[in-house]
Parts: structure tokens; sequence; C-alpha cells
């Protein structure tokens, strides 16, 4: 289970970032967990589809590894910590601060997901 272990607000982009640990028994995939503003609770889709990350990669996370969430740009990759463990630092890419402007920041965990395919409808004349 993925919490929020640190929040570094900014209004620089490259110094903003936010530290996750997976805190449960087990290692977890990454894929399928969201940051973002109290926009989610609100319902404001246009503000939470500018305030939400959602991370794509498939990246599994160890019990009490760190995720490191920049706002500013880079590359995603693991790198080593100063206590000797790896942390898995992603990147926004972002041209402002985000996180210093939000007055909440959650983390999500999509369940479970499947593409739903459409059907034609089809005309039929008579």
């Amino acid at each position: 289970m993925l919490k929020i272990l640190e929040l570094h607000p900014s209004v620089s982009p490259h110094s903003e970032y936010v530290v996750l640990e997976n805190q449960g028994l087990v290692t977890v995939n990454l894929k399928g967990y969201a940051l973002c503003s109290e926009a989610f609770l609100m319902g404001d889709k246009g503000q939470l589809a500018d305030e939400m990350y959602v991370f794509r990669d498939e990246i599994p996370v160890k019990p009490f590894q760190r995720v490191v969430l920049f706002t500013g740009s880079g590359e995603n990759c693991w790198l080593p910590t100063i206590d000797g463990k790896q942390a898995y630092c992603a990147y926004w890419n972002r041209s402002s601060g985000m996180w210093n402007r939000a007055g909440e920041l959650l983390v999500l965990h999509i369940a479970a997901s499947r593409r739903i395919g459409v059907t034609q409808a089809l005309a039929v004349s008579v």
C-alpha cells in the first residue's frame, strides 16, 4: 500500500516533489496509482485533469521502497538514496509548481479497470 510520506511544495517545478512509500508487506505495482488535489473530491473535471498524475508504467515497488514524483522534467528511473536503498523517481514534466497551490493531496489506487467495447448500432429501414 503506497502512502504519502513527504510533500515538498514549491513555486518552481524543479524543486517540488512528493515522496510515497510502500508501507505494506507485499510488492505493489505502481501502475494505476494516482496523485491528485482535492479537485477529485469536488468533481471539477477540468481542474482534475490538470491536477492529477497517473502512474502508467508497470514498476514493482517492494515493501518500504520509496517513489518520488518530481513536478519538473527528467527521465523516470531507479536511483540510489543516501541510506543505500533504491527509490523510483518519476517526472511529471510540468512547467510550473502544482502542490504549492493545492489545498489537499490524495493518493488513489485504481483497483480494477477494463476496456469496454463500443458496439455499433445497425440502421434498419422499414
